[in-house]
């Protein structure tokens, strides 16, 4: 065993600063570092990728100025979920312990096109047990879960490649201790920091010389710990260099926890409050020997610094709608096999989605039909609306500015027996009834309105549900579900809703809504249902929940801003479970006067943020009942008006979608979809149809999609700064910025 001797409290009054002695000297004469690269360990994935874990990599512009960035490189690797990783040094070298005792190195290349993990070197060391890992580059801390810690020399930290000493074995006190307890430990230089209970604290390392006749090798010392900061909100902590901090909190709140904010040190003070959110993981700094601020005038950049692009135009906004839209009173669509024939001679009854909306429909009500229809020989049926709404029906429609929302709804059944169903929600602009009133503004809403709608070729499914299949969720079983691991983690996700989910797990990449008994039914010839049919409508729940209508984005010297109010122009997707499961796709309009100004102006510089408002939804059981009884009975999920929950906020902010900036994302847009706002000018949307946001709401386990159209009163907008540099690249995300770009990125 090695001596023991050595690692114990030591001088009575330790510096204050955070690295002491010549490093901190040394820094801010010589320094060029700005930007420290940044790991975060995300947690371990589902299905095929549970044994993995994820390492990302982020740059952490200027950490002690208050223009601090958190840049997404986008670079990704995976390692197995029963590996520990470590950093440190500011030499780009990433340290693995894995459970089958080796320790890797790997050199970070990314800077300069390579690979996140290149692998150095593999030593036979076997550190699985270690509760933590640590390092400074050169000496590396195993600390064990009962605070006994070994340390190690790393002969070449600028490689990863050099020999690995261990000068000191199995000692334990006060201070190794307490690092094995706290909340969170990490390396800077020559001091040892950690965060416990809101207070951090460090120890400075000493080095001692060898023991007696150099039997034994050099070894260290921790001094006396000294406190830091307290009051230190946070459950993660790291230094990306001297005299620098920077924290990580966690909320209940999916879309502000994982929030960073950034400090300087003695004394603790505030740097930037809101660097970034949405950071979920084990995080760690390759933190370097000093700091610096980088030029006030540098637009953040990840690598190389880029070249000025001439050739890139002054972004242009939208022209204006060539045309009002004609209102008309025909709606039509298409029903199809579940292998996408068509169908022909199917029974299509059309009814008027909202006409009850403030009625009791626990009991049961009868949604009004406004007439049926036949589908022709290529599956497709037209319906002309009566001339004249019924009251009921009037009056939903001018409460959604002009626009009705319809079901369509037939059903079948296979030659095998197998009972189907056609679902399809559709919107309408009538010509207003004679003598009806209408809300001013009518028009124009309902044209946006009219621009969301969606394709109606509907496919035919079965109809096997019952009620304990329709059951909601446990809160358990909830968070098992593809929308709520959106919802928690939306990058491992992804951005697309899916159009088949399961409300308490995540169903196959192969899952087949069509197997029904072992057989697939997707090509089965069917006979239509006939007789006079009605769909009576009986509710369940009532459900508010803040939904993403929007999202605005100003990297660096610019100020973001998101407006949405005077009337509500959103059209959001329903869900509908005929099998067991849920299908998402069609939409509902919601396009009501609420009287309300909400959203947010000038956040930023680095702010990206999406945008939500209070939607109620609504859980319905429908049966639809022909002349011969009960022919279908499904369940439905579906939003229907903007509601403020009592006491609620009239919107909120949304994820941190800061990920979608920056120049390497710039650099991959289409040259088309690119443009430049001047400095001290602006650029905003106020025409043409939004993106669709995917999974902007989840609930009981079910995610769907929603639509904001642009108008005067719902914008995105990016005010560029005034500093000398300050021309801001901009791309639309759909397409050129004058067109239709649905949402714009900044760099």
């Amino acid at each position: 065993m090695l001596s023991t001797i050595v690692l114990t409290a030591g001088l009575a009054t330790a510096p204050q600063t955070l690295t002491p002695g010549h490093a901190a000297a040394a820094a801010d004469a010589t320094c060029t570092t700005f930007s420290v690269p940044t790991y975060v360990l995300e947690p371990a994935g589902s299905g095929t990728d549970a044994g993995k874990r994820v390492l990302h990599k982020y740059m952490e512009w200027g950490p002690r100025s208050a223009d601090t960035d958190l840049l997404d490189t986008q670079f990704t690797a995976s390692l197995p979920a029963t590996s520990k990783v470590f950093t440190g040094g500011g030499n780009g070298i990433v340290y693995e312990a894995t459970s089958g005792g080796q320790v890797k190195t790997y050199k970070d290349n990314t800077a300069t096109g390579g690979s996140l993990l290149t692998p150095v070197k593999t030593y036979s060391l076997n550190w699985s047990a270690a509760k933590r890992i640590l390092t400074n580059g050169t000496r590396i801390l195993v600390i064990g879960s009962d605070g006994a810690i070994d340390v190690y020399n790393q002969s070449s930290p600028a490689t990863g490649d050099g020999t690995l000493t261990k000068i000191m074995d199995d000692v334990k006190t006060s201070v190794t201790t307490s690092l094995a307890a706290a909340d969170d430990v990490w390396m800077v230089n020559s001091a040892v920091q950690w965060l416990t209970g809101g207070k951090v604290q460090q120890s400075i390392i000493s080095n001692l010389p060898p023991g007696i006749g150099s039997i034994t090798p050099p070894g260290i010392r921790l001094e006396t710990p000294t406190t830091v900061a307290t009051g230190v909100d946070a459950a993660q902590a790291w230094a990306p260099g001297p005299n620098s901090l920077s924290t990580q909190a966690v909320t209940d709140d999916p879309d502000t926890t994982g929030q960073v904010r950034s400090y300087t040190t003695g004394p603790l003070t505030t740097a930037d409050d809101d660097v970034r959110s949405g950071i979920v993981g084990d995080i760690m700094a390759d933190a370097g020997p000093c700091l610096t601020d980088p030029d006030p005038e540098t637009v953040p950049y990840f690598g190389t610094a880029p070249a000025d692009d001439t050739d890139v135009p002054t972004a242009q906004q939208p022209g204006e709608d060539s045309s009002p839209a004609a209102p008309s009173n025909t709606v039509s669509g298409k029903f199809t096999l579940g292998n996408g024939q068509p169908v022909q001679g199917l029974t299509v009854t059309v009814t008027a989605a909202d006409a009850t909306l403030d009625s009791d429909s626990s009991a049961g009500v009868n949604e009004p039909v406004l007439g049926t229809a036949t589908t022709a020989a290529d599956g497709t049926w037209t319906l002309d609306l009566p001339a004249k709404l019924p009251a009921g029906v009037q009056q939903a429609t001018n409460d959604n500015g002009g626009a009705l929302n319809l079901n369509a709804t037939t059903a079948a059944t296979t030659t095998s027996g197998v009972p189907v169903l056609g679902v399809d929600a559709l919107m309408a602009v009538p010509v207003p009834s004679q003598g009806a009133s209408l809300t001013v503004g009518t028009a124009a809403d309902a044209k946006a309105a009219e621009a969301t709608d969606d394709d109606h070729t509907v496919p035919l499914v079965p109809d096997t549900v019952d009620d304990a299949a329709a059951k909601d969720p446990s809160a358990e079983q909830e968070q098992q579900s593809l929308a709520a691991k959106a919802e928690a983690e939306p990058r491992a996700v992804g951005e697309e809703t899916p159009l088949w989910q399961s409300d308490h797990s995540v169903l196959p990449a192969d899952y087949n809504p069509y197997a029904v008994g072992g057989k697939d039914v997707s090509a089965e010839a069917v006979t239509p249902r006939a007789g006079d049919c009605q769909t009576v409508t009986y509710e369940q729940w009532r459900k508010i929940r803040y939904t993403v209508v929007g999202e605005a984005h100003a990297n660096w010297d610019a100020k973001a801003s998101f407006q949405y109010d005077s009337s509500m122009n959103s059209s959001v997707e329903l869900a509908i479970n005929s099998n067991g499961n849920w299908k998402a796709g069609a939409s509902r309009n919601l396009s009501n006067e609420f009287g309300l100004s909400t959203g947010y102006t000038n956040k930023g510089s680095y702010y990206a943020h999406q945008y939500k408002v209070p939607i109620e939804y609504r859980k319905y059981k429908k049966q639809y009942i022909c002349t011969m009884g009960v022919k279908s009975t499904w369940y439905t999920v579906e939003p229907k008006r903007y509601k403020l929950p009592a006491g609620g906020s009239v919107g909120k902010i949304g994820k941190d979608v800061s990920a979608k900036d920056s120049s390497r994302n710039y650099n991959r847009a289409p040259k088309r979809n690119r443009g430049k706002v001047e400095r001290g000018t602006f650029f905003e949307l106020t025409r043409k149809k939004s993106t669709k946001f995917g999974n902007a709401v989840s609930l009981v386990g079910i995610g769907l999609s929603a639509t904001t159209s642009y108008d005067n009163s719902h914008k995105q907008k990016i005010t560029a700064g005034t500093r000398r540099n300050a021309t801001h690249l901009i791309w639309g995300k759909n397409g050129p910025l004058d067109e239709n770009p649905g949402v714009f990125y900044s760099n």
